[in-house]
């Protein structure tokens, strides 16, 4: 358990009913780490210690439990106590949590809201999932173009306590366009008496609202950004997403990829994130799709096997089926490397598929050229001195492997590429489509192969 050495004090003096104590004992440590020990705790304890904070402590922490958590809390108050949290949550935070929320319990809630604040909550909810919208919160600092740097700052120290972060501030005109930002270091360095549109830096880098989400927060941490400025088709500015949230983002693709990766359904291993407590028919329905399609894949290869099934008649003495997870595995191997390396390119932008389709295609496929050409000779040597093989057969072995390779790693650059241009997740198809494709692929160039060698060499 985490913080196992502190929880046995917290829950004491809550047991001894020491509300000052308490507060103090939690002042010691930030927010985060607040949260952590709160999400602890049982659900009475945790319910009583935030009674005895002050809204604006109690809402910052709130704002670092698990939205699960969160809507534990909220679903157990009152709509005039939820209200009260909410509006001293961060604004991105509280939209996601009134997202959550069934419909009626939320309108009761935005009722005890003042109309701003209802307005906001709306607007925020209302942007589509994975887009610049649904992450931004409209919870920033702007400055005027026009002031001193001195008036400025007067301004920003007003306006802290209710802002997000004021290390950077965006500087807006009288249509609320963004025309430039400022951080707090530049302000500080400034003459006083200079004009901020002298001191500022105009044009700055800026996400449009229907942007994805992974896309904003990779121009983040491209451009080592504290915040990055959200504008709407008019370029006023709208919102900001932060470091902190970029981070959060990067996370949950990360997250999203692996599963998908592995074929599983992201979206209901979300909404079921812990193993432990996982339903079975729920964990049946969230396999069973791609299971499904890599069952069909395994059966095309059966039906490749049968097909062919006669060729092994010409090479007597030898069990055919014996090489042939050598021969699937190198493939599938090859063609998930090639998967994994193009999907990391596309991710961090390395890869266009529409100006470098043909040159990753061949890279790769030099790639796996370069890879049989070691790879044969060793499946030669195994298949005649440990195998037993004859030399032609072993000759198979080589040249299947050296084209499986070739073949494996095309498909492989190809198949995200593809996904990419149609607009598909490449994570979400390309695994299991690779394991699919070059299982029958690599069995038929095994057995063309040697039909062939047997037809030229033997015959």
């Amino acid at each position: 358990m985490r913080n196992a050495l502190l929880l046995p004090d917290l829950r004491e003096l809550i047991s001894d009913g020491h509300a000052a104590a308490v507060r103090e004992f939690l002042e010691d440590y930030p927010p985060a780490r607040q949260a952590e020990l709160i999400e602890d705790l049982p659900a009475g304890e945790a319910e009583a210690v935030l009674r005895l904070l002050e809204p604006r402590a109690r809402a910052e922490i709130v704002s670092y439990l698990d939205l699960d958590h969160q809507l534990e809390l909220v679903e157990k108050m009152t709509p005039v106590d939820a209200a009260a949290l909410l509006r001293d949550m961060p604004h991105d935070d509280r939209a996601d949590l009134v997202g959550r929320l069934d419909a009626d319990r939320a309108e009761l809630i935005l009722r005890r809201m003042a109309q701003a604040e209802r307005d906001d909550i709306r607007r925020l909810t209302e942007y589509e999932a994975g887009t610049a919208g649904s992450v931004m919160t409209t919870d920033y600092a702007t400055v005027p173009p026009f002031v001193s740097v001195r008036e400025a700052i007067d301004h920003l120290r007003k306006e802290a306590p209710d802002r997000e972060t004021i290390l950077t501030s965006f500087v807006v005109d009288h249509q609320r366009r963004l025309i430039g930002t400022i951080s707090l270091q530049a302000l500080i360095l400034a003459r006083p008496t200079a004009r901020v549109e002298d001191v500022m830096q105009a044009d700055p880098i800026r996400a449009h609202v229907e942007d994805d989400r992974e896309e904003v927060a990779r121009k983040i941490a491209q451009y080592d950004l504290l915040a990055l400025p959200i504008v709407d088709p008019s370029e006023m500015l709208v919102g900001i997403v932060t470091h902190d949230d970029a981070l959060d983002i990067l996370r949950e693709e990360q997250s999203e990829d692996l599963l998908r990766f592995g074929a599983v359904d992201y979206d209901a291993a979300e909404a079921d994130d812990d193993p432990g407590e996982e339903g079975i028919m729920t964990a049946v329905k969230r396999r069973f799709g791609w299971l499904l399609l890599l069952f069909g894949g395994g059966a095309i290869t059966g039906v490749v096997v049968n097909t062919f099934g006669g060729v092994s008649a010409r090479y007597p003495g030898i069990k055919f089926e014996t090489f042939i997870p050598l021969l699937i595995g190198t493939g599938g191997n090859a063609g998930s490397q090639t998967v994994g390396t193009v999907i990391r390119g596309l991710a961090l932008g390395d890869v266009d598929p529409r100006r470098d389709f043909a040159r990753v295609i061949a890279r790769e496929a030099l790639t796996g050229l370069c890879l049989g050409l070691v790879l044969g000779p060793l499946g030669f040597v195994f298949t005649w001195l440990v195998m037993g093989g004859t030399p032609a057969f072993s000759l198979v072995i080589a040249l299947a492997i050296l084209g499986i390779c070739v073949w494996a790693n095309g498909v492989g650059s190809m198949v995200p590429m593809v996904a990419r241009l149609v607009k598909i997740d490449p994570a979400v198809v390309s695994a299991p489509l690779i394991s699919t494709l070059v299982d029958a692929t690599g069995l038929m160039i095994f057995y063309t192969v040697a039909r062939l060698i047997h037809r030229y060499l033997l015959t």
